[in-house]
């Protein structure tokens, strides 16, 4: 929208701003919404490009195609960990791209290390952190 535009929209009494100054979201706010945006444009490049159907990549990432469409068309009831699946699930590599990512964000340290599980007997679940002694979680309920 040009100047004389935005001017004459003010004139009548109309707001002019952002989507983020009319809806009121913080600076976080904001580069979430648009992280979720660019995130379903992401996925159905690396789609396209790796040759797979949506029914393919929803085979993938154990979803169904009506799912990945949603996603790719910026569904807004999509979840930022869906969209992440599907983005590790297209591209393999994109898991270490993401780690240098936190890399980064830590200050080119070793950044958050992955949570080590193993299953134990009787449905027990150990769980420890990579470099940390282990714990367990104790078994509730019946059986």
């Amino acid at each position: 929208m040009n100047r004389a535009q935005k001017e004459r929209f003010e004139q009548a009494g109309w707001k002019v701003g952002t989507a983020s100054e009319l809806l009121g979201l913080t600076e976080a706010e904001a580069a979430l919404v648009e992280a979720k945006l660019m995130l379903g444009s992401v996925v159905r490049v690396l789609r396209v490009r790796k040759g797979l159907s949506q029914a393919a990549l929803a085979k993938l990432m154990g979803s169904s195609q009506p799912r990945v469409a949603k996603l790719e068309n910026r569904d807004p009831e999509v979840s930022l960990d869906l969209q992440m699946k599907a983005i590790f699930a297209a591209s393999p590599g994109a898991r270490r791209d993401f780690q240098g990512l936190i890399n980064k964000w830590c200050g080119g340290g070793q950044g958050a290390r992955p949570a080590v599980a193993a299953a134990g007997p009787r449905g027990r679940h150990p769980v420890h952190r990579a470099g940390s002694p282990p714990t367990s979680r104790r078994h509730v309920g019946g059986g």
